[in-house]
């Protein structure tokens, strides 16, 4: 019998993780924190993660007493799928497969720089005294229009295409790649009303959103649709 503990931080890419586990049906123990960890700060998280990094998935069984422990969101999400043999390319022909491999990692990679890059600036800007962050503002501002911004609709551009003729966006079967690509898409769309221009991608995620277990991991994961979108529109 596998014992999982999940360590999950409010708003933050590890309510991925928490949908995951309602997805594959998992007993698990959920740790919720408010906000990051400090350098100098004791938490039992960094018993089995010193960076105290999110999400953390722990996993004990009656075996070994050395506890498994997993970080990083898509390797989480590929060891479950491993383990229940579920959400993975289990049903997938071999195209699907191809896209599944694809989107799984365009998900973290591609797609999910470009959205730090959006905030890190954003707080750049914020932290810059004046008359310094005049600079600091114009440098944000010719970085977004040269480069990000168009970055991020031919993103969205080529994923809207993709489920014009997928049900899901590696085709007729629900996947991790799914669970791994709904946070920056839906953290995208917040920048801006024009990136909200996509039917496709409304349709699909209100298909997600309409799922039980999505539903079930936001109330247990504390989420705040508010606190999610006044965060995301505010790197704009």
């Amino acid at each position: 019998m596998m014992n999982l503990t999940l360590y999950h931080l409010k708003q933050s890419p590890s309510q991925r993780t928490l949908w995951l586990l309602e997805e594959l049906n998992l007993p698990y123990d959920l740790k919720i924190y408010q906000q990051h960890i400090s350098e100098n700060e004791d938490d039992e998280l960094k018993q089995f993660n010193p960076a105290a990094k999110f999400p953390t998935l722990v996993l004990r069984d009656d075996i070994n007493t050395i506890p498994i422990v997993l970080t990083e969101s898509s390797a989480i999400a590929e060891y479950c799928s491993h383990l229940t043999q579920l959400l993975g390319i289990q049903k997938l022909s071999h195209h699907e497969i191809i896209d599944y491999y694809f989107w799984k990692n365009f998900a973290d990679s591609s797609f999910m720089q470009n959205l730090t890059l959006k905030q890190i600036f954003t707080k750049i800007v914020f932290h810059t005294p004046f008359p310094i962050r005049i600079l600091t503002r114009l440098i944000k501002r010719g970085f977004d229009h040269g480069f990000l911004s168009q970055s991020l609709e031919q993103q969205l551009q080529m994923i809207d295409s993709q489920l014009q003729n997928h049900l899901w966006i590696t085709g007729e079967h629900f996947t991790i790649a799914d669970i791994l690509l709904w946070f920056p898409l839906k953290a995208c769309i917040e920048f801006d009303r024009k990136y909200q221009q996509h039917p496709e991608i409304q349709r699909y995620l209100a298909q997600i959103e309409s799922r039980p277990a999505f539903k079930t991991a936001l109330v247990k994961g504390q989420w705040s649709a508010q606190t999610f979108q006044e965060y995301w529109s505010g790197a704009n």
